[in-house]
């Protein structure tokens, strides 16, 4: 798995609408976040603000976009503007040797999730999260962990504890004790049901499986995680590290009650409450690399965690 430098300040970074259009007052706001906090210099194409009803502009567009961020030779990361729908009308076209060589950052989730599976199939380490039309509304502690992630500031946790930002995160609760490593891979839950028989969908034995989601009644996460199951597509799975299942409950049930219940029964270690997710409180993961979770029995010390290899940089 080739994971790429750490950013420095001054460095270009291609900011891409792949999937729908989204609020510009935002956007720009989150602009500036990169321009002034992080120190990046942003590059767009003039119709990223292209609207073509739930697309940010059509296939073509996006797609073209896309390649253009891949082949500049300045940039060293490609930043998604928002998620939304529409980034897997574009994986054919995806071309994911061009980001390899040399490797690029890749940021983003929710709809962004078929575009990390492609490359962490591919082999490049990608970040889930926070996008540009959201990163003025994340609190400032996940923008401190962002950049720590992408500038290689993380902060290695101490004994049992917490990881320090940019090292990892720490769940709220145990699903099912134990501790497992394998390379981080997931993200939205409805998105990756959605590419089983699809080649891009990466393969999950031996993986740390990450879920998240937003706005899906209990009975459809149900759906999805039971189409993964009976695709074969958990089969050797390592470990599952659930986050946030934001608008999700409904009739009172709850959303990650559904979730919780499915994941222990695969008999791996599994931890939840990861601040990860269409949350305001959004913490990026790092998606391909190696991760360790630790999920402490009762009576064991330390907190339930996810915590990130540092591993070698391309």
């Amino acid at each position: 798995m080739i994971r790429p430098l750490p950013l420095r300040p001054g460095d270009v970074v291609r900011v891409v609408a792949p999937s729908g259009p989204f609020d510009v007052e935002q956007f720009e706001l989150g602009l500036a976040i990169l321009r002034d906090r992080f120190g990046l210099v942003p590059r767009m194409r003039p119709d990223v603000t292209a609207r073509n009803g739930y697309l940010a502009g059509d296939d073509a567009r996006r797609a073209e976009e896309w390649a253009e961020a891949a082949r500049d030779p300045e940039a060293r990361a490609i930043w998604c503007a928002r998620g939304g729908y529409g980034a897997m009308r574009i994986l054919p076209r995806l071309e994911p040797a061009r980001v390899l060589h040399p490797p690029k950052w890749v940021i983003g989730f929710s709809d962004v999730t078929a575009i990390h599976a492609a490359l962490n199939g591919a082999g490049l380490a990608t970040v889930h999260g926070p996008m540009v039309a959201f990163l003025a509304r994340t609190p400032p502690a996940a923008l401190d962990h962002l950049e720590a992630l992408l500038f290689g500031r993380a902060r290695r946790p101490a004994g049992g504890g917490a990881p320090g930002p940019g090292a990892g995160v720490a769940g709220t609760g145990v699903i099912r004790p134990g501790v497992a490593s394998g390379p981080l891979l997931g993200g939205s839950l409805t998105l990756l049901s959605h590419l089983v028989g699809t080649r891009w969908l990466p393969r999950l034995a031996g993986a740390v499986l990450f879920l998240e989601d937003v706005g899906e009644e209990p009975y459809k996460l149900d759906r999805y995680l039971t189409h993964l199951r009976l695709s074969g597509a958990l089969d050797g799975v390592r470990a599952v590290c659930l986050g946030q299942f934001a608008a999700s409950d409904k009739d009172g049930i709850s959303a990650l009650d559904t979730v919780r219940g499915l994941v222990r029964a695969l008999g791996v270690p599994a931890i939840e409450g990861l601040p990860s997710g269409h949350e305001r409180d959004n913490h990026a993961l790092l998606l391909g690399a190696v991760a360790h979770v630790v999920a402490p029995a009762p009576g064991e010390p330390g907190v339930p965690r996810l915590v990130f290899e540092s591993g070698a940089v391309a």
